[in-house]
């Protein structure tokens, strides 16, 4: 029997798991709160195809939907190379976490602020309906 998504962030990985078959994940909510991508990993047959960036992106939008910010650490556990996941994320618009270790900060080495956007969570927006 299937269980339920929890919250938000269990429903948005699910669905990129559905979106994107070959691509698993786990996301979490640490304290402050920040949305966690804890680890990612992409079959080595669709790396450089965009498939990281179209998940990435939808992780982002959820996140700036929600008023969350983004925290990541790269590495090189799960077969990417670590500068070019830095590179990459950078890309996307993290930074490196200035206040790492401290109270109420993420534990992460990477963060992405929010971005104001428009709409409403579990959409994308549409500057047409939103508008008003």
């Amino acid at each position: 029997m299937d269980q339920a998504p929890t919250s938000w962030v269990d429903a948005l990985a699910e669905e990129i798991r559905t979106s994107y078959p070959g691509v698993r994940l786990e996301l979490g909510l640490d304290p402050g709160p920040y949305l966690v991508l804890f680890w990612i990993i992409l079959p080595t047959s669709e790396r450089g195809n965009g498939i990281g960036t179209r998940v990435m992106e939808r992780i982002t939008t959820e996140a700036d939907l929600r008023g969350v910010p983004v925290a990541l650490s790269p590495s090189g556990n799960f077969g990417g190379d670590p500068d070019r996941l830095h590179a990459f994320y950078r890309r996307l618009g993290f930074i490196t976490n200035p206040s790492r270790g401290e109270i109420g900060s993420s534990r992460e080495s990477m963060i992405r602020a929010t971005r104001p956007r428009r709409g409403k969570p579990g959409r994308e927006p549409d500057p047409v309906r939103d508008a008003g």
